[in-house]
């Protein structure tokens, strides 16, 4: 199940967002050991601030098993201003058209691979998600950054987007900077993974979150 959180509802939603932020720790700090900031066992840091839109995944005990943020890149975003040196030619992502994703994050479970050849379960809800995000809020393009082991999982599901520029080494990471465009060829590629995965987009989803998007 997916729930839309917007940053500015955190309020309505303090355990969810408690688990969502501890589970961004276990992941990015514990598990992978980025250089990334812990505050209270959570992991956090200004874009948090900056109210964005939280994708998260939970399970059918409503716990958070997954999620991501999305920010408008008309402001501060992580391509922009923390990985710019991933942008050709030192341009910057500045359209209400085109938005960020970042902290793209899944619990790692016992049965989190359906197929050795197919993303878990979380990870398509969560990639489906954003499809409808981007066509709730009339999209043309997202942008991410991630390292390499992700993008070797979005290429194996096809959905890897396109590169912007070379990949480099960033804290010893290899970091990726990637571009997507909304579209039928996207629409068709995620219904694809839908079908591997064995699921479905509930029709009610969409509505809810043109609902939440435009209040």
């Amino acid at each position: 199940m997916i729930k839309i959180i917007p940053g500015e509802w955190r309020d309505r939603y303090p355990r969810l967002i408690d688990d969502m932020h501890k589970l961004r720790r276990s992941v990015f700090h514990d598990r992978l050991r980025w250089q990334v900031t812990v505050i209270n066992r959570w992991e956090i840091d200004g874009y948090d601030a900056l109210n964005p839109l939280y994708v998260v995944a939970l399970d059918e005990d409503e716990r958070v098993i997954g999620g991501l943020r999305l920010l408008p890149t008309t402001g501060f975003n992580m391509l922009n201003d923390t990985f710019s040196e991933l942008l050709p030619d030192g341009a910057r992502f500045g359209s209400p058209l085109i938005w960020e994703s970042s902290r793209f994050t899944v619990r790692i479970t016992g049965d989190a691979r359906v197929d050795a050849k197919v993303v878990s379960r979380t990870t398509a809800e969560l990639l489906m998600a954003l499809n409808e995000v981007g066509r709730a809020a009339a999209l043309t393009h997202l942008v991410t950054v991630c390292d390499q082991a992700m993008y070797r999982l979005m290429s194996r599901c096809g959905l890897a987007g396109d590169l912007l520029s070379e990949p480099k080494l960033i804290g010893g990471v290899k970091t990726y900077a990637l571009i997507y465009e909304y579209g039928e060829a996207l629409d068709a590629r995620i219904a694809k993974l839908a079908c591997q995965t064995g699921l479905t987009i509930d029709p009610t989803v969409m509505s809810a979150m043109k609902m939440r998007l435009a209040s």
